[in-house]
């Protein structure tokens, strides 16, 4: 009933009805070129570089596992871009860490299922590794908010 009266509201105004589209649809849209536009801060040189010296220190890294790595980083650091909106609006870190406490435990098992063959001492550097990568996204999204970037 409300449909048609929207429809019958419209019509009075000689207007065309609009493409109904779905919010989840907008949602991703927007998500993903925010995602495109936050990556344009992140040289993939330096990622790959970052990845190198981090692993060093505890294996000897594989093609594989460092295009593993780089993937984990680039999903940890967006997760960070994504949930630094609500830093700037005056949450404590904690807090916020909290609210993507799941994206980012669950990157966290993605990466330590492929490094627990190394060693099981893997865990924490895999934990390291990624809150590294999550505070770089962190800081990066708090500095695209003052500045206003889109």
């Amino acid at each position: 009933m409300f449909l048609f009266f929207m429809q019958t509201i419209c019509m009075r105004r000689d207007t065309k009805l609009g493409i109904l589209t779905s919010f989840t649809a907008k949602k991703l849209e927007k998500q993903l070129t925010d995602e495109r536009n936050a990556l344009r801060d992140l040289s993939y040189r330096e990622l790959w570089q970052r990845t190198r010296t981090y692993w060093k220190r505890y294996i000897v890294i594989s093609e594989c596992i460092e295009t593993i790595c780089i993937d984990v980083a680039i999903e940890a650091y967006l997760i960070g871009v994504h949930y630094s909106r609500f830093i700037y609006y005056g949450e404590s870190t904690e807090a916020v860490r909290g609210r993507c406490i799941d994206e980012y435990t669950q990157l966290l098992y993605e990466l330590y299922e492929h490094m627990k063959k190394y060693g099981d001492d893997m865990y924490d550097a895999c934990a390291r590794y990624i809150d590294e990568w999550w505070k770089e996204g962190v800081e990066k999204g708090l500095r695209r908010q003052r500045l206003r970037l889109k």
